[in-house]
C-alpha cells in the first residue's frame, strides 16, 4: 500500500476510474427516478437504455482489448472520456424515450474503453504478473463511485434539477479524468513497451483468440464469473425494489445500500492482505461464497430486517473482489499472449448478464415475488464457485 501511494500514475488511474465510474454508470440508476418523474416512462421502458449500454459495453470489451495490445490506450482513455462527457451534456437536452436509448447507446461505447476491462488490460500489459496488486490498488478509490454519484446527484438534482447534476457529472470527467488519462495511460503504455523489450518473449499460449472458444478454461472462467455476476446484476440495480419486497424499512435500506461501495473497498483491503498466500482461484471462490451468503442474509431480511445490514457487507465484500479478480485469474490460467482481446471475451458474458440482469430480475419480481429472485441469487454464485474449483492448478 505504501508503495502504491508513491506511484503517480497508479494513484491518477485510481481517481480516473471513480470518477468515470460515477459518470458513466452509477449516473444512471441515481437519476432514474429523476427521469421517470419528468417523462413518464415506466421502469422497464427507463432501465431498458442502461441495458442497452451494458450491452454495447460487453460487445466493445474484446474490441477495446485488441486496441491495448496494439497499443492504442494513450489515445483511446482520453476519446471515450472526452466523448462520455458530450454524450452526458447531449443527455440534459433529451424530449424523447427514443433520443434517451440513442444517447445510452453510444455511452455503452464509451465504457466499453474507460472502464475497468480496459484498465485491467492495460495495467497487466504494463506490469504481467505484478499487475494483481496493482489492480486491487487501483480499484480500492474506485469503490467509492457510487458514494461519489449518490449524494452528489441528490444534492445538485433536488434544488436544480437533474440536467445540472447531470452536467456536473460531465464537468468531472473533463475536469478530473480526462487530464489523469493523459497523463497515467501514457506512462503505463511507456511501461509497457520497455518491459515488452526488455524481457522474454512469453510462450505462446492456448488461450490466443483464434482458439480460445475450444478451450475448456475459457468456458470455465467465463462461465463462472457470469454465474456470480447474475446476482450482483439484480441486487445492484433492484436493491431498493427487493428491500420494499421484503418489508425492510426505507431509512434501513437506504443505509444498506450506501454500504456496497464502502464494503467493495474493504473486501479489496482483505485482497491486498491476502498477497501471495492465497492463489487467484481460492480468492475468487472466496468472493462467491460471500456473494451467496449475502444473498441468503437477504433472504432472512424478511423476518429480521437488521440482516440487510450484514447482506450489504457481505455482498460489497464478495462483489468488490469478484469484478477484479477475474482479470488476475485470466491471466493466470491463459497466459498474457493478445491478453487485451482474451480478457475482453472473458468479460463479455459477465458484461452481458450484467446487461441482462435488471430486466429478467424485474420480470420475476414481478411475476413472482421476491423469493425466487432471491434463491437464483444465492444459487448461482454456488455454481460459480464449483466452476472455478474444475480448474485445477494454474500452469
Amino acid at each position: 500500500m505504501r508503495q502504491a501511494l508513491s506511484d503517480g500514475p497508479m494513484l491518477a488511474m485510481m481517481a480516473m476510474q471513480m470518477v468515470i465510474w460515477a459518470a458513466l454508470f452509477y449516473s444512471f440508476p441515481a437519476s432514474i427516478l429523476y427521469w421517470q418523474a419528468e417523462f413518464g416512462w415506466s421502469t422497464g421502458q427507463t432501465m431498458g437504455a442502461f441495458t442497452l449500454a451494458i450491452a454495447i459495453s460487453a460487445l466493445g470489451a474484446p474490441v477495446a482489448g485488441r486496441l491495448i495490445d496494439r497499443g492504442f490506450s494513450p489515445l483511446i482513455f482520453p476519446l471515450g472520456a472526452v466523448t462520455g462527457a458530450a454524450l452526458l451534456i447531449a443527455l440534459t437536452h433529451v424530449e424523447t424515450l427514443g433520443q434517451f436509448y440513442m444517447i445510452w447507446a453510444l455511452i455503452g461505447i464509451c465504457m466499453s474503453v474507460t472502464l475497468y476491462e480496459p484498465c485491467f488490460a492495460l495495467l497487466t500489459r504494463a506490469r504481467g504478473a505484478r499487475a494483481r496488486g496493482t489492480i486491487t490498488a487501483v480499484t480500492l478509490l474506485a469503490g467509492f463511485a457510487s458514494t461519489l454519484a449518490y449524494p452528489m446527484i441528490y444534492a445538485l438534482a433536488e434544488p436544480f434539477g437533474w440536467r445540472i447534476a447531470i452536467l456536473a457529472m460531465a464537468g468531472l470527467v473533463l475536469a478530473i479524468n480526462l487530464p489523469l488519462s493523459l497523463f497515467a495511460v501514457k506512462r503505463f503504455e511507456a511501461e509497457a513497451r520497455a518491459r515488452q523489450q526488455h524481457e522474454p518473449a512469453q510462450p505462446k499460449s492456448a488461450a490466443a483468440p483464434k482458439v480460445l472458444l475450444r478451450d475448456k478454461r475459457y468456458w470455465l472462467i467465463a462461465g463462472s464469473f457470469a454465474a456470480a455476476t447474475l446476482t450482483t446484476g439484480v441486487f445492484i440495480n433492484l436493491l431498493l425494489p427487493l428491500m420494499a419486497a421484503q418489508g425492510v424499512p426505507s431509512s434501513l435500506s437506504i443505509l444498506a445500500a450506501s454500504m456496497i461501495g464502502p464494503s467493495q473497498v474493504l473486501g479489496r483491503l482483505l485482497m491486498l492482505g491476502a498477497g501471495a498466500r492465497l492463489s487467484s482461484i481460492r480468492i475468487a471462490q472466496i468472493a462467491m461464497v460471500s456473494i451467496a451468503f449475502g444473498a441468503f442474509m437477504f433472504a432472512a431480511s424478511g423476518q429480521f430486517a437488521l440482516l440487510v445490514l450484514v447482506f450489504a457487507l457481505a455482498q460489497g465484500v464478495g462483489f468488490g473482489v469478484a469484478g477484479i479478480v477475474r482479470a488476475v485469474v485470466t491471466r493466470d490460467y491463459l497466459g498474457e499472449e493478445n491478453y487485451g482481446a482474451v480478457a475482453g471475451a472473458v468479460a463479455l458474458p459477465s458484461l452481458m448478464i450484467s446487461a441482462l440482469a435488471p430486466a429478467l430480475g424485474a420480470f420475476a419480481l414481478d411475476q413472482s415475488g421476491p423469493l425466487p429472485v432471491i434463491l437464483l441469487c444465492l444459487i448461482a454464485p454456488i455454481l460459480g464457485a464449483i466452476g472455478l474449483g474444475r480448474l485445477g492448478k494454474s500452469p
